[in-house]
Order: C-alpha cells, then sequence, then structure tokens
C-alpha cells in the first residue's frame, strides 16, 4: 500500500533526525577547569498499519507512530589529568538531579588535587 509506505517514510526519517550526537552526548558544562559532558541512553520504537475496506466503495486507511525516550546514564569528567567517566545511579531522575550528586565527588576532587598542587609548589620553594 502506497499509503502505508509514505507513513513508514516519514516515521523512520524522523527518528532518524532524532539520533544526532547531540542526543546522546549532552552539552559540556565547565567547572574549575573540568569539562562535564553529560551521556544518554536512547531507546526508540515505533509502529504503522494499513487495511482496507470489504467493499471498493469504502476506502481503507492507514496510521502510524512512534516513541524516543532519553535517559542520563553517566557523564564524562575531562581536565588536565583526563578523561573519565562516572556512572550515575540506575533510577530515574533528570541530569540536573545527577549532577548534584556527582558535585560532591567532583569538589572533594577539586580540592584534594588543588592541595596536592600546592605541596608540590611549597617543596619547590624550600
Amino acid at each position: 500500500m502506497q499509503g502505508l509506505e509514505e507513513i513508514l517514510k516519514t516515521i523512520t526519517g524522523e527518528m532518524y533526525k532524532a539520533l544526532a550526537a547531540r542526543t546522546i552526548l549532552g552539552d559540556p558544562v565547565t567547572i574549575e577547569g573540568n569539562t562535564i559532558v553529560p551521556l544518554a541512553s536512547v531507546g526508540m520504537g515505533f509502529g504503522a498499519g494499513a487495511g482496507a475496506g470489504k467493499d471498493q466503495d469504502k476506502p481503507g486507511g492507514a496510521g502510524g507512530g512512534g516513541g524516543l525516550g532519553i535517559k542520563p546514564v553517566a557523564v564524562i569528567i575531562i581536565n588536565s589529568h583526563g578523561a573519565r567517566v562516572e556512572m550515575l545511579k540506575p533510577h530515574e531522575s533528570s541530569i540536573i538531579e545527577e549532577l548534584v550528586d556527582v558535585a560532591p565527588k567532583l569538589a572533594e576532587s577539586f580540592s584534594k588535587k588543588k592541595s596536592e598542587g600546592q605541596a608540590e609548589v611549597d617543596q619547590s620553594q624550600a
């Protein structure tokens, strides 16, 4: 059926557009020399169908639809010491909630590295 083919092309075309790299990799945020890039898991599905009436006088019909789900799963942290991936908790939440949970670890890591750096400076001046 020509109507069904058009519906499938439209649905798959729109879903293909949604699968850009920006869907999986969020916008980077820089905090105190650390760049944080959110990562998401993406799931999708779609369906379509068509049918014809029993009588030639009655037209048939076609329809379709799809859905896309995005869930934050991790953040990439990039700084002068390299890059690492921090997995987020496996519960339903927003990326903002997850960043709030990860922030204390980041702050502790920053202050620890800052202290180590200051100790190196003090030793070199002695």
